[in-house]
């Protein structure tokens, strides 16, 4: 990922391990993103609990009508009531699919700022001695088409 090296935990003829965190690349803005991405999947959880009560209240207001039909053979409530209610009840299960959908996608978004808050630590890839370090805190790292080599590191020095 692009961004400001912030620390480098490393220098040369360092013996470092595989997964060592070798350096970290600013993550203000991620961080900021992960903390929105939260705010709104709790927005879109709690739209989904406005719309499953708002279901409930009118499935609830459909079945007294429907029984009140039943019970007064057919003559009340009106057929457009029945129809207005049985109307809202669908428009309630649309709202709550929607809101729904809007979980999954709020769960997306902050799944993806926290892998890319996961990508801002740089970690060597083997254990070995770091021979080379191509990269200073405050540099900007431009990840685009090819990878930037950051630090050189040699597994067995002993093989070489």
């Amino acid at each position: 990922m692009s961004g400001r090296i912030d620390r480098i935990a490393v220098d040369v003829n360092d013996r470092v391990a595989g997964g060592q965190v070798l350096a970290l690349i600013n993550t203000d803005v991620i961080d900021d993103q992960i903390t929105q991405a939260r705010a709104n999947l709790n927005a879109t959880t709690a739209q989904v609990a406005q719309a499953r009560a708002t279901l409930g209240v009118d499935s609830a207001q459909l079945r007294r009508l429907q029984e009140v039909f039943r019970i007064s053979g057919g003559k009340v409530p009106s057929r457009v009531e029945l129809e207005q209610a049985q109307a809202a009840v669908a428009r309630d299960h649309a709202a709550t699919a929607a809101a729904q959908a809007n979980v999954r996608a709020a769960e997306a978004q902050l799944s993806t700022a926290v892998t890319n808050r996961n990508r801002a630590v740089i970690r060597s890839p083997v254990s070995g001695v770091v021979l080379a370090r191509q990269v200073e805190p405050g540099q900007t790292v431009a990840a685009s088409f090819s990878t930037p080599t950051l630090f050189i590191i040699a597994e067995d020095l002993a093989a070489m």
